[in-house]
């Protein structure tokens, strides 16, 4: 497992963990698709990069998109919601 998967993995388990410190198993549970999608980015850039077709706007995928910019994109969802609570705590203090 690299570096990369780890660090996602734990802070992942992290969100549930929080979840479920306040909402219970049906608060971990409702989380879990929405974390799947970040980290189905992180973990699987290289593989989602390939994906050659159609898009969702009727146009062609004619060449590879850049995993790192796969995994960049993984990265801000994963990341986003620790940002809006720091702001979110910081305008309360």
């Amino acid at each position: 497992m690299d570096r990369q998967r780890l660090v996602s993995a734990l802070i992942a388990l992290a969100y549930l963990q929080a979840m479920w410190a306040r909402e219970g198993w049906s608060g971990a549970v409702a989380l879990l698709i929405p974390l799947a999608i970040p980290l189905g980015l992180i973990w699987y850039g290289g593989t989602i990069s390939r994906s050659e077709g159609w898009g969702w706007a009727r146009s062609r995928i004619d060449r590879p998109t850049p995993p790192l910019a796969i995994r960049t994109l993984g990265w801000v969802f994963l990341l986003a919601p620790l940002l809006v609570i720091a702001v979110s705590w910081l305008r309360k203090h």
